[in-house]
Order: structure tokens, then sequence, then C-alpha cells
């Protein structure tokens, strides 16, 4: 049985949703492009954005506690709108390894199904993300050396990729 449900997070759960995606930058600072100390100044209406331009799925727990998160955003540009990106990957560690990593996943991978490749970025230490997004048939293009500078510290980040198998 299922300890979880996975489902797109509205604004009827906005507090919770800026609360854990402010957890996630607090903790894992060079997983995320965006910054804790950036972010957390930001007003509930900057989260409530986020929302309405991306499509963010939850992974909420029995009680409805939101317990991860994963973003799909696409470009409205003509040239671009055939890529989607994943981002902000982030599941709490209590929920670790329940399978919910897998079904935000598989979520976001619904959400871009007219997508012909859909774009992720890892930081290259991150190795349980790494065989996550392996596992979901994404592979490695590149290396971005230096891509997060968090305190004077360089992180490099694998970039990803996973191509429809249709020629559209």
């Amino acid at each position: 049985m299922k300890k979880f449900t996975v489902r797109r997070i509205t604004e009827s759960v906005l507090s919770d949703f800026r609360e854990l995606r402010l957890e996630a930058l607090r903790l894992y600072p060079n997983a995320f492009g965006a910054s804790y100390d950036e972010c957390t100044l930001e007003p509930l209406p900057f989260f409530a954005e986020q929302l309405r331009n991306s499509y963010i799925f939850g992974g909420f727990d029995l009680h409805n506690t939101l317990q991860g998160m994963i973003g799909v955003s696409r470009s409205s540009l003509p040239k671009l709108s055939h890529v989607a990106n994943i981002w902000g990957m982030y599941v709490r560690p209590e929920m670790r390894g329940t399978g919910l990593s897998s079904g935000l996943m598989e979520a976001a991978l619904e959400a871009t199904s007219s997508a012909k490749t859909v774009k992720l970025s890892v930081v290259t230490t991150n190795r349980a993300a790494y065989a996550l997004y392996r596992f979901f048939g994404f592979t490695k293009w590149a290396t971005d050396t230096a891509a997060l500078c968090i305190d004077g510290v360089f992180h490099d980040e694998y970039l990803m990729r996973r191509d429809s198998e249709t020629d559209s």
C-alpha cells in the first residue's frame, strides 16, 4: 500500500509549498540554483506565481502533509516549446525509500508527455538523484563545471536529458 498520493500543488496549500521549498533550499543548498537567503525574503505571491507558471506536483502523506515536490516548466517561445525542464525535486528525508521520488517523477513525465525533450540538472555529488534520473531514462549529455557557487565553493552539475522516441 502506498504511503502517499501525488497531485498538482494548488494555491490551497500555498503556505505548505513555500515552507517545503524553503526547507529544501536551506538543507540542501548545493542541490538547487535558487538561494534560501533570497527566497526566504519573497512574499507568498512569489510562490503563487511559481504555481501558476509551472506544473508543480506534490507528494502528500496519509495525513495530507506535503512531503515532496517536483516542478515542470516549458517555454512559450515557439523555438523552445518542444523542451520541458524538470526542476526543484525534493523529498523530505523521512519519506525517502517509500517510492515517493518515483511517484513524483512519474507525474512530471506524464506532464511532459508531449515534449520532444525533457531536461534537468543534478549536482554531481547527489548519487541517489542521479541514479533515479538514469532509471527514468535520462542520460548525461554534459557536465557543467562550477555551475553553482555556494560560500565560495564551486559545485559541478550533470546536465541530463530524455528524448522522446518519436520524431516530431
